[in-house]
């Protein structure tokens, strides 16, 4: 089976580092990735937290985009909850003409942060959480150079000759009929959810609106990877990482990226050790004669030859290893 592999890079901050370092290793990955022939390099978006070292995907991308010559790069993704409909499809136009066919407008509904982060981004006040699904349907609407509601607003530049590809992120059924229903790509976030959701991409592909924004289905699974030398290196260096998610799970600010000896005797005498073994688990954990094999499993499980992969290591090099043996 032949795979297309993409990469989800978070920006990680490791203990006593900062977000200075962590930005100029996401531009050396982009580079290494570019050289290795990854289909696609995505950036999250995270506010108010130490774990990460981007805020703006938007910029991280750009900067990217100039950096590198093939693959494609995203955000993964702008949080619609935050922003204007119109500003995101003024700047993704803008960033469709320079580079066509290299950009991919990543969408989602997650916060993104905390509660004082999300009221800091929103004027200081509560967002509206109803309303994300008629952003997503402006944004398109600009993006196509359509009347949005009897105005004559547009959206500069226009007459941009390449639309950019639109992803809507998520982990559940909802969001996947919602990426059906608009007719563009979904990206599964497979390391945050409990259980394998395979039948997800069935749905999506069904339900799929090919009058809407893109004609043909596009699933992509998010998965967490660590590959070594030997298995049991590859786990221990996923456990930075895992820490993170147990963070996330318990709707806490994750840390900066621990040493998994560090992580060892935090779990140790944790109340949540099974919590972190069970999202450890869903850790593909590998060396790089394995990584292939266990890869085309995952793809096999979800029908889908397109992967997005995250791998967060204390160590930088343990990171590169990690994407350099994919490829």
């Amino acid at each position: 089976m032949e795979l297309k592999l993409s990469i989800l890079d978070q920006t990680p901050i490791i203990k006593d580092g900062n977000a200075s370092t962590a930005l100029n290793n996401s531009l050396a990955l982009a580079k290494i990735a570019d050289t290795l022939g990854y289909h696609s390099i995505l950036y999250s978006e995270h506010h108010g937290v130490e774990a990460y070292g981007s805020s703006s995907p938007e910029i991280l991308a750009t900067t990217v985009l100039a950096n590198t010559k093939n693959i494609k790069v995203g955000t993964g993704g702008i949080m619609l909850r935050n922003y204007s409909a119109f500003k995101i499809a003024e700047w993704a136009k803008m960033l469709a003409t320079f580079y066509p066919d290299r950009f991919i407008l990543g969408l989602g509904k997650a916060p993104g942060g905390l509660k004082d982060a999300i009221l800091a981004l929103n004027g200081h006040k509560l967002p509206i959480l109803n309303n994300i699904n008629d952003k997503l349907e402006e944004i398109i609407t600009y993006l196509k150079e359509q009347n949005y509601k009897d105005t004559e607003l547009f959206a500069q530049p226009t007459h941009v000759l390449t639309l950019p590809e639109i992803t809507w992120l998520g982990s559940g059924e909802n969001s996947a009929k919602e990426a059906a229903k608009y007719g563009i790509s979904y990206s599964m976030a497979d390391f945050i959810v409990d259980g394998s959701n395979a039948e997800i991409q069935k749905m999506y592909q069904e339900a799929f609106n090919d009058k809407g924004y893109g004609s043909q289905p596009s699933f992509q699974v998010a998965i967490s990877v660590s590959v070594a030398q030997n298995a049991e290196q590859a786990r221990r260096n996923a456990f930075g990482m895992v820490y993170q998610f147990v963070e996330s799970r318990k709707i806490l600010a994750p840390g900066a990226l621990k040493s998994s000896e560090e992580v060892e005797t935090l779990i140790a005498k944790s109340e949540d050790k099974e919590l972190f073994n069970s999202l450890l688990d869903k850790v593909v954990v590998a060396t790089p004669d394995t990584i292939h094999s266990k890869l085309e499993e995952k793809a096999l499980q979800y029908g889908t030859n397109d992967l997005v992969i995250l791998s967060n290591t204390f160590r930088e090099e343990d990171r590169i290893f990690t994407y350099e043996s994919l490829i």
